[in-house]
């Protein structure tokens, strides 16, 4: 998973994916289901079956990029391997939800809102297990104001991230075996209470750090 290549390899994944499954495919394509599970958004088969995998491709090629443009570019060999696992766990994400996309478009996977609940909280488990291993920068990790500015705030976020992230995936994927409309509150509060709670005590630290 840390490997550099293995992210070109996902995302050419995707695109055999893509032509394989083209003959099967209607006209159009699910790309967006509700609160219900039913699909609720549509798009035609092209561009629609190529749009994830173009987002994987840009994203692997646009982050290294990034990468060499941020202002603390020296603090990215503090975290490397992390840094490629979880642009690859990213990418990955990626893979598996086209396949569902396309599957549900051909008729053989249902019930895409479960798996995407269950999905979701599994990358933040494994996003938890990591993010206190990375190091201040522009672009990954929890960037707020108050974290860029200050190395304990940053260093301290993430730790508590860490938690925060593990146990709001942890509950998305319980959630996943919820009726439809309980799974949505419980799964998404759940992830977004995850998320939200480091932004606001990167705040609660940087106003304590200040007044000190």
């Amino acid at each position: 998973m840390r490997s550099r290549a293995l992210g070109g390899t996902i995302a050419g994944l995707m695109l055999l994916v893509t032509v394989l499954a083209w003959p099967l495919l209607p006209e159009r394509i699910p790309t967006h289901w509700g609160i219900s599970g039913e699909a609720d958004g549509w798009s035609d088969r092209f561009p629609g079956a190529f749009l994830m995998p173009g987002m994987a491709l840009a994203l692997w090629l646009l982050l290294p990029m990034l990468r060499k443009l941020d202002p603390r570019r020296a603090n990215y060999e503090r975290f490397d391997e992390t840094f490629w696992l979880l642009l690859n766990l990213l990418l990955g994400f990626f893979l598996v939800m086209h396949v569902l996309t396309l599957g549900a478009a051909i008729g053989v996977v249902g019930d895409v809102t479960r798996w995407v609940v269950a999905l979701l909280g599994l990358m933040m488990v494994v996003l938890g297990n990591y993010l206190p291993r990375v190091r201040s920068n522009w672009w990954m990790g929890v960037r707020t104001p108050w974290t860029l500015e200050n190395e304990r705030v940053w260093r301290e976020t993430h730790r508590l991230a860490g938690r925060t992230f593990m146990v709001g995936g942890l509950i998305a994927m319980l959630a996943a075996l919820l009726p439809p409309s309980t799974r949505f509150w419980v799964g998404m509060g759940a992830l977004m209470a995850g998320a939200m709670v480091p932004v606001v005590y990167s705040y609660v630290l940087w106003r304590r750090e200040v007044k000190e």
